[in-house]
């Protein structure tokens, strides 16, 4: 939330150009206003803080649940979190943030692994700690060695070193120390290997191991056996033991984890054994010295189970900015001056934002640099005008698509789009839905922000034309929240409340209301003869026949194509990349490396990880190679490929896995060369910050049209090692790598 622009004349803009908060976010520059939800998450921090510091050997540990719509600042309020305790703690503090993918647990513990990975110090400073404990024990017991008992205890000595130097009998310590683990982790497994990182060798497959892998073979001969990522349940113990270990201590560990909602809703699990799992983690991190916060959507708590939604501890809501906190906010960012704002203006920057802080912020932004442009002081007219520009592009999203989908899937693909009622332009209903009889039917309405009078009257006209040419049924679908000041005229001149669009929610609320419209409809225009008792039953089957009609089009047409071009295709797509690999770098697993150099560890293992998952190109060639073998393994690969190379779906996969290679390619050397420009240039930049974001939305546009899902077909065909899954190598890769590249750079600045 820190990169500012520069306008034309040098100025500074005092408002970020992103207003979409970072973890990482520590400048001077960060403004936090103490609304009720920061005051009441900051009283909980002190507690924690000053609980540690009266007796650190007693479990502090909390867990904060921080709910709110998008944009009302949850993941600001975990980093005042972090930044207020590490000032209170001079800098001595330990945290991590997660953002939960749309996954699973397992998923949700390897992204704690990867974090873990990076920073091993973590790892390896609370069991040197702990060694550190035993060892001062030990040498108290002799004249010569007690002098070394302080500087063990205050971590001065490495306790490893100093049982080398006085060649003390290290089995039996490092024995004491895998008891003390097995204490401090409640795990014997974890215990054995986090002993191990002490002893030379060991590091790699330990840390494998941690990573979700199986057991090597040097690790399953010394006792352990599971793999970590085996279920759900073994993730979350395996989260638990690390939350107990970095926990254990005066030293406070933070850890946030952004978007829990994603999972829980993703998991589509209710009562199922994860989620006691779940509750037993909550417990878990409650009983150390852990700092938990949770964040999502106000849906978060009310996925869980009740007796899992009493272990979250204290909960905080977000709410709006009130006019009096945006006003502070205002004066907060430049330096106690209000112009060139005036108090009608924030008030009205307010009520158009609906008090979410991040469109506050937004208009804010675009508000101060039109004032220095024109000359002039915030206007009335340029806040409405900046606030269209700002949330008029709403309506570009997937909206259109999605009602059509609920339409088809609800049998009503009779609709017809852009309906005109009469040759007037007030006529027009964006989704006209025949029912009944006598030409009636349902109409849905879409329109952006009502951000004014205009905007309001325009819409109470469109719907009163509606009711006066046909017996309709109306639904307005809003992209915003309709102001309070016209809520209950548009509501009586459509005839029910606005449906206000939430992408995760959406496509359920509008089948409800469809349903609810028609069914009135309907009850309106009863139908006459012997068939009037069944007719609800067959309207019923006739919109499932419809439905299922209208998918198996789709999918015999597909089928059609396939068969008819699929040759043609797959040799065109064969003989491109052939010749397109060459100029590359080389592919995974080809010795060349990757074609990108220069970046940041994290993002080459992010984007290397995907070409492995992606790039089934070798492993398809090398089997059909193999056919022409005169043994039992060209045998075996002749039936393998006789049995499957008919199925269309391996030609589809085919297709798919070139073209998501080909994309992740494409999008590494993108990234390269925009990490090159940065880094020469001394960046980023406003500009470069919005390019990189330009990149990842361009990939994220192309990777939504390709069914990665298809690659386990190539899998299933050609065998050999283990991959990573497709979906999980892919899925969010962008704003991974956006994610790393920050911290990467934000690293690199300090």
């Amino acid at each position: 939330m820190d990169a500012h622009a520069p306008d034309p004349t040098g100025a500074v803009n005092p408002y970020p150009s992103s207003a979409v908060a970072q973890i990482a976010d520590a400048g001077s520059s960060v403004v936090t206003i103490p609304t009720v939800a920061i005051q009441q998450a900051t009283a909980v921090m002190d507690d924690y803080l000053a609980a540690l510091r009266t007796a650190p050997r007693t479990p502090a540990g909390r867990v904060l649940a921080v709910v709110g719509e998008h944009g009302t600042g949850k993941t600001h309020l975990a980093s005042h979190l972090i930044r207020h305790a590490t000032d209170h703690l001079g800098g001595d503090l330990q945290w991590l943030h997660l953002n939960a993918p749309p996954d699973t647990f397992v998923s949700l513990y390897r992204a704690l692994a990867d974090k873990l990975a990076d920073r091993r110090d973590v790892v390896d400073r609370q069991v040197r700690r702990l060694y550190a404990d035993i060892l001062a024990v030990e040498v108290s017991r002799s004249r010569v060695t007690a002098p070394l008992a302080e500087s063990l205890l205050d971590g001065t000595l490495d306790p490893v070193a100093v049982v080398d130097t006085f060649n003390m009998m290290e089995n039996r310590l490092l024995g004491q120390l895998r008891d003390r683990l097995r204490e401090v982790t409640d795990n014997s497994e974890f215990a054995r290997a986090l002993t191990l990182l002490l002893r030379g060798g060991f590091e790699n497959p330990v840390w494998d191991w941690i990573a979700g892998r199986p057991p090597a073979e040097v690790l399953r001969e010394r006792g352990i056996t599971s793999t970590l990522t085996a279920t759900e349940t073994s993730a979350l113990q395996a989260m638990g033991v690390f939350a107990l270990l970095i926990g254990y201590g005066p030293r406070p560990f933070v850890l946030v984890v952004d978007e829990l909602d994603q999972l829980l809703t993703a998991a589509g699990r209710e009562r199922d054994e994860a989620l006691d799992a779940f509750k037993e983690l909550l417990r878990v991190f409650a009983a150390s010295n852990t700092f938990l916060i949770i964040a999502g959507l106000p849906d978060l708590l009310e996925t869980l189970p009740r007796d899992v939604r009493a272990r979250t501890g204290e909960q905080v809501v977000m709410t709006p900015l009130t006019v009096a906190e945006a006003r502070a906010y205002v004066l907060r960012r430049q330096d106690n001056r209000l112009a060139p704002f005036t108090e009608d203006a924030i008030t009205q920057v307010v009520e158009l934002a609906h008090g979410v802080p991040r469109r506050v912020i937004s208009l804010c932004h675009r508000l101060w640099g039109r004032s220095r442009d024109q000359g002039t002081e915030v206007t009335a007219t340029m806040v409405r005008e900046a606030a269209r520009d700002l949330y008029g592009g709403l309506r570009g999203n997937n909206l259109p698509a999605e009602i059509r989908q609920v339409l088809v899937g609800s049998g009503l693909d009779s609709y017809v789009p852009d309906y005109p009622l009469t040759e007037s332009p007030d006529s027009r209903i964006d989704y006209w839905i025949p029912a009944g009889r006598d030409d009636a039917g349902c109409g849905i309405l879409l329109v952006g922000p009502l951000l004014d009078e205009g905007d309001a009257a325009a819409v109470v006209t469109r719907a009163q034309t509606a009711h006066a040419h046909r017996d309709c049924e109306l639904l307005l679908v809003v992209v915003e929240p309709v102001p309070e000041q016209f809520r209950a005229r548009v509501r009586e001149a459509v005839g029910r409340e606005p449906l206000v669009y939430r992408q995760r929610s959406f496509a359920d609320q509008l089948t409800a209301e469809l349903k609810a419209m028609v069914g009135r409809l309907e009850e309106r225009y009863p139908q006459q003869g012997p068939l009037v008792p069944v007719a609800p039953h067959l309207a019923r089957l006739d919109r499932r026949q419809s439905a299922t009609q209208h998918m198996v089009g789709l999918l015999t047409n597909a089928l059609h194509e396939l068969r008819v071009h699929n040759a043609q295709q797959f040799t065109a797509l064969h003989r491109e990349l052939h010749g397109l690999r060459p100029s590359t770098a080389g592919t995974p697993g080809s010795g060349t490396g990757p074609p990108f150099t220069g970046l940041p560890a994290p993002v080459l293992t992010l984007l290397d990880r995907a070409l492995t998952a992606a790039d089934l190109h070798a492993p398809v060639g090398a089997l059909l190679g193999r056919m022409f073998d005169d043994d039992e393994a060209g045998r075996t690969a002749r039936q393998a490929v006789r049995v499957r190379i008919r199925n269309s779906q391996v030609h589809s996969a085919a297709g798919v896995a070139a073209l998501l290679t080909e994309l992740v390619e494409a999008f590494g050397r993108a990234v390269s060369g925009w990490y090159d420009e940065v880094r020469r240039t001394g960046g980023p930049t406003v500009e470069q910050w919005e390019r990189l974001e330009e990149i990842c939305q361009i990939f994220d546009v192309v990777h939504e049209y390709l069914p990665a899902y298809q690659l386990r077909t190539l899998t299933d065909l050609t065998g050999g090692p283990e991959r990573p899954e497709a979906d999980g190598a892919l899925g969010d890769l962008s704003s991974r790598v956006r994610d790393e590249l920050r911290s990467a750079l934000a690293a690199g600045a300090r």
